[in-house]
């Protein structure tokens, strides 16, 4: 693999070339140190250096906790029992993660040429884990094979997560702390500018860059269609089964960050010990505060209960809500992709004490919680939808309903009302085989066909339709990327996602495009969030 040396606005760094030519650069440093003084505060580029650093290997993971201490059944045996072998799937989609360091705002880059002859169209991957948890650096993010097929440059990134990234403390500490409730963001935005000011001596065009990221990384990308920061600095999106609406409002997470500080012993008078507090306790602490996801209140509250610490509308960084009451005009104009997955939220349900066990009681309380009197009313859609399928499976597909299909739905009504650039919608129903195929067509399954990088993880299985499968889910998101539109040879005519047609790509062993699917479950649905 020889080594390729490229000069960046902060020194020049050393890649390799993988024997397919794509050009590979790791832990490239976007921002400087985080820690200590800097710790809360907002990111500055990094310090230049001299001579030649090595970009060689990913580098250091953000702290966060692992997926077993942020859940993973805890208290309850059977559940336990039932995440283990989910837990040793999630290890083999993350792969042995470089050691956590609070100095993590780094990026890799493949490239399928350095070449400035070729402008190529630049895929921004922003990592899920909710805001909490993740990596740009898992197996499951590997850029090369998608760049040699796409001709085009693949980034990955490494920014702030939990408290460290999203602890709101302007109202509780003054100006010097007014954006760390969204310091992980302004981390994104800075790796943004670092590809806007660097990615053509990569071989990119820094006038075509997709945004795009699934869960967690799919909300970041709302975020960011409502950032002034952020405007100008990528051109087409791609919302991935996070389709956030509504962020955390700045009276919540000030509550959110009393209850830290308390948990920590520290008064807002003394908020500068905070930056003495071990990044590991600091997590700690925090691990607790909020709602559980699949607690059964997901589909009705808002994300702020579950997501605690995220980004915060905080009036100047995030100025209102990215898509309530309606779109922000920041990112209007920028055309996006919106998907789900038919079981979306199964793969979180599992460590739910009810799964595998909820009797047609334990639904129909389940549905009251989460649509009130109309829950008896979803319980009789469900069923006659899906007469087959245990009261478990039915509590499943409510959640991911609510939390990701018609919320997919609904994040495009509202981005399409703003008729400035338009929007494309899909479903994917590939199911994967991993885990005896309990997880169906999972949270995240497409991933790795869209970075056509499926022999890299248990995500896909051994099936003879992944090929294919990769081919035409990886070519839609590189033609996204390059034209704005996801159109190309291998699919079916796809047309933009309108109210009257609700044309929807459902991408499975054999794709095809289907007008309003589950139509009188989405009207449901619709009439409920409408009060």
């Amino acid at each position: 693999m020889p080594d390729i040396v490229i000069e960046t606005s902060s020194g020049r760094i050393r890649g390799t070339t993988t024997p397919s030519g794509v050009h590979v650069f790791k832990g490239i440093p976007y921002g400087g140190s985080v820690a200590g003084a800097n710790r809360f505060q907002p990111a500055r580029p990094p310090e230049p250096w001299t001579g030649v650093r090595d970009a060689l290997a990913y580098g250091p993971t953000a702290p966060q906790a692992s997926p077993a201490e942020a859940g993973g059944g805890a208290g309850d045996p059977a559940a336990a029992a039932r995440m283990a072998p989910f837990l040793a799937f999630l290890h083999g989609l993350a792969g042995d993660e470089p050691a956590q360091d609070e100095d993590c705002l780094v990026l890799n880059v493949w490239t399928g040429g350095v070449d400035q002859q070729r402008a190529r169209a630049v895929l921004v991957w922003l990592h899920g884990g909710a805001f909490s948890t993740g990596s740009g650096s898992w197996p499951l993010y590997d850029g090369a094979a998608l760049a040699a097929r796409g001709d085009a440059v693949v980034v990955t990134i490494n920014h702030r997560l939990g408290p460290l990234g999203f602890l709101h403390l302007g109202e509780l500490a003054g100006d010097r702390y007014r954006d760390a409730g969204n310091a992980g963001m302004l981390d994104i935005v800075l790796a943004l500018r670092w590809v806007r000011e660097n990615i053509a001596g990569f071989g990119g065009d820094p006038n075509r860059v997709l945004v795009f990221g699934d869960s967690g990384g799919a909300s970041k990308t709302s975020i960011l269609l409502g950032m002034p920061a952020a405007k100008g600095l990528f051109h087409r999106a791609a919302v991935m089964s996070g389709p956030l609406i509504r962020s955390c409002p700045a009276d919540v997470a000030t509550a959110n960050a009393e209850e830290l500080l308390d948990r920590l012993g520290i008064a807002p008078a003394d908020i500068a010990k905070l930056h003495d507090v071990p990044a590991e306790l600091l997590i700690a602490q925090a691990e607790s505060i909020g709602v559980p996801i699949g607690s059964g209140l997901a589909g009705a509250a808002g994300s702020e209960q579950f997501m605690p610490f995220q980004a915060v509308v905080d009036g100047h960084v995030l100025p209102a809500h990215p898509m309530d009451p309606q779109a922000s005009p920041l990112g209007a104009e920028v055309p996006v992709l919106v998907g789900s997955t038919r079981d979306d939220m199964k793969m979180i349900m599992l460590g739910m004490p009810w799964f595998g066990s909820l009797d047609d009681a334990g639904l129909a309380a389940l549905a009251g919680g989460m649509f009130g009197a109309a829950g008896p009313e979803f319980v009789r859609a469900y069923r006659a939808e899906r007469p087959d399928a245990t009261p478990s499976e039915l509590a499943c597909a409510f959640v991911t309903d609510r939390v990701m299909w018609w919320g997919g739905i609904d994040w495009a009504q509202r981005k399409i009302a703003a008729d400035a650039a338009p929007v494309y919608v899909y479903r994917f129903d590939f199911a994967t085989p991993a885990l005896g195929g309990i997880l169906g067509a999972t949270h995240g399954g497409e991933i790795p066909f869209a970075f056509d990088n499926y022999p890299l993880t248990p995500m896909a299985g051994e099936r003879p339709e992944n090929a294919q499968v990769a081919q035409v889910i990886s070519e839609a998101f590189v033609r996204f990327a390059q034209e704005g539109v996801p159109d190309h040879p291998g699919l079916p005519t796809w047309p933009a996602y309108t109210l009257d047609g609700r044309a929807t790509m459902i991408f499975d062993a054999e794709s095809r495009v289907d007008d309003d699917p589950r139509q009188a479950i989405r009207e449901l649905h619709a009439r409920v969030s409408a009060g």
